[in-house]
């Protein structure tokens, strides 16, 4: 065996090859321009921005130094009150707090029963925070439906009092003839189903609040629901809405041959005729408290006017600035990473490193013609779009006046691909270029700028998509993006600033020059919506997205008033060819009320693409109806 004092120079020698590596991977270029873009990433992923979550001090250290490089490059403030910073707010997480409990009570026995939260009782996101004290009342499976006869209500005082109710609908799962309701395909189809119409129908009835159970479809063990699953948008309900176990409300029900809640769910659906009682003796003392995270956010804008007969017109460069801190929200390395410094140098520091260089390098063009440039680094793009979303909603230039936005995210590994479809070829580096489709004379315009960098260019016509140039497509702006592609690094503590491309970086910023120069001094290009389809051809994983009719719209996840404000409508979408418009607050479709997001989603679940529905909007306080086909 070894001595120890040969594993301590092996051990030696492995941290000084470790230590040689890294002083390789920092190695100072002798080209200034790529030194500079190694300083800029090497801080904005480095430790002391903390991984830029919205949620960190880092993020503030990241800000000062964009806005400082901004103001080193010649670049004006662009708010009134001579700050880079444009503000807002965000709330970017919503979770259950103290109290929240639920507690049975029987005023004959003197039984008093705390249930455990978790395994007991789960609290349902459509809950306020919000109390109910009060007596119990079963109304099956909570359901009021005309056109089917059939009223769980009929015959029940539910005012002032807590409901409890069934899961789905009767005979759920049943085919043809034997299904409650017969004018949809599938049971998940029916319009009665969804929680949000239980609740709905309980606020009609002037229920003070909804203890759900699972039917027995639910299967054997009896599932309880997750706060988050239902908590994001306004909620629906102005009560605790709460779900516990049948074991736990057997008791409560249990009466002569009734014994279960599995057995008053046999006799509904056996005739399908409704089976409401008082359950008396019995209350519940529901509380529910809902915490909701709110952040301070900024945008950092700065400008370089223009000159000449389009010096009113602008151009916008951007690229968001922030990450996701220590992982704590939209981490992808699992358990192991959590709590760890998620540094996202290729997400997205490479962008915004990109947008400092070309700060200063038009920062540094004397008597410069065309239009204005305006450099955004943009926040919370991580949480939602939010930070391009409010600058496309307080525009401090107007946005018809704004002839195209460049967008870059995720530009720091460009690495060689085969130019020939055989895969044998000469390779060059790979650059994915978005928008093309959006303005006449992109194509052309990109043909031109990789002309003078020599990328394996991937032209997709898309304007639409998970960065912040989609937020100014939807407003009708020209859009370009620009995009490396992604690997396995995205979203984990990896993503390092050693591993990033620093010279590739730099011919990024190379191409955007290029398109810049030219999109301040040309024609305004014409807008086009696009058919594309968002799709990344560097993913190598299944896509996912969501599935069913479409109207193509963007929901405003602020808005808290009621109904579904519209953030954005989809050029060329389905809401767009209806007279469906930015700001719109849709209330109802198809005859269904729509309060929030939730009840939007469930509203369209009963639509069917190709077949046009009634939707009414708000606009401007006043209802308006429309015809719109989902797509």
């Amino acid at each position: 065996m070894p001595s120890r004092r040969f594993f301590s120079a092996i051990l030696a020698a492995l941290l000084l090859a470790l230590i040689a590596d890294s002083a390789l991977a920092q190695k100072p270029f002798d080209d200034p321009v790529l030194e500079r873009m190694r300083k800029d990433i090497f801080f904005l992923a480095g430790p002391e921005c903390e991984g830029r979550g919205v949620e960190t001090k880092g993020i503030e250290k990241a800000a000062d130094y964009v806005a400082d490089a901004f103001k080193q490059a010649g670049l004006k403030p662009a708010m009134r009150d001579g700050s880079y910073f444009q503000p807002f707010n965000i709330t970017a997480g919503v979770k259950l707090g103290a109290p929240t409990s639920l507690t049975l009570l029987n005023s004959t026995t003197d039984v008093t029963k705390e249930l455990k939260s978790g395994t007991e009782f789960s609290v349902m996101g459509f809950s306020p925070t919000s109390k109910a004290n009060a007596g119990l009342v079963f109304v099956g499976y909570g359901i009021t439906a005309p056109k089917l006869k059939y009223d769980d209500y009929e015959g029940i005082d539910a005012a002032g009092k807590i409901v409890v109710m069934l899961r789905r609908i009767p005979r759920y799962g049943e085919k043809g003839e034997k299904r409650f309701d017969t004018n949809v395909a599938t049971s998940d189809e029916s319009e009665y189903a969804p929680f949000v119409a239980k609740i709905e129908n309980a606020v009609a009835h002037k229920a003070v609040g909804i203890i759900m159970v699972n039917d027995t479809g639910a299967g054997p063990r009896d599932p309880l629901p997750q706060f988050l699953n239902h908590a994001m948008g306004t909620e629906p309900a102005p009560f605790p809405v709460m779900f516990v176990k049948r074991e736990i409300l057997d008791p409560l029900l249990a009466s002569g041959a009734i014994r279960t809640v599995a057995d008053i769910e046999t006799l509904i659906d056996k005739d399908l005729k409704p089976r409401s009682f008082e359950i008396k003796g019995w209350k519940a003392n529901a509380e529910v408290t809902v915490e909701r995270t709110e952040f301070k956010c900024k945008n950092i804008i700065g400008v370089l006017e223009g000159a000449g007969p389009l010096a009113d017109e602008t151009v916008v460069i951007g690229a968001h600035y922030d990450h996701v801190g220590y992982g704590n929200f939209a981490s992808l390395g699992g358990p192991s990473a959590a709590g760890k410094i998620h540094y996202g140098a290729d997400d997205n520091a490479s962008g915004t490193t990109g947008l400092i260089e070309l700060a200063r390098r038009f920062g540094a063009m004397k008597n410069r013609q065309g239009r204005r440039l305006v450099f955004i680094a943009f926040s919370a793009e991580e949480r939602g779009l939010f930070g391009s979303q409010f600058y496309c909603k307080n525009p401090l230039f107007p946005l018809d006046k704004t002839a195209a936005m460049v967008n870059m995210d995720m530009i720091g590994r460009t690495k060689p691909v085969p130019t020939d479809w055989l895969g044998i070829g000469e390779k060059k580096d790979r650059l994915i270029v978005y928008g093309v489709g959006t303005g006449d004379g992109f194509e052309k315009l990109v043909d031109l700028a990789n002309g003078k960098t020599e990328f394996k260019v991937s032209k997709i016509a898309a304007g639409s998509g998970p960065s912040d140039h989609d937020s100014f497509y939807r407003k009708k702006v020209p859009v370009l993006f620009l995009y490396t592609g992604t690997h396995g690094e995205y979203h984990r503590p990896t993503d390092v600033p050693e591993k990033i491309n620093v010279p590739g970086m730099k011919k990024v910023a190379d191409f955007v020059q290029v398109l810049a120069d030219d999109l301040t001094t040309r024609d305004k290009p014409k807008y086009f919506a696009t058919k594309d389809p968002w799709s990344d051809p560097t993913e190598t994983r299944s896509p996912r997205g969501p599935s069913g009719p479409k109207l193509g719209v963007l929901p405003d996840y602020m808005y808290e008033g009621e109904g579904m404000r519209l953030e954005g409508v989809s050029p060329g979408g389905a809401a767009e060819k209806g007279g469906i418009k930015d700001g719109d607050v849709i209330v109802e479709i198809g005859g269904k009320p729509v309060k929030n997001v939730t009840g939007y989603m469930t509203a369209m679940s009963g639509q069917k693409a190709g077949t046009a529905v009634e939707v009414v909007v708000l606009r401007k306080e006043k209802r308006v109806t429309l015809k719109v086909t989902p797509e």
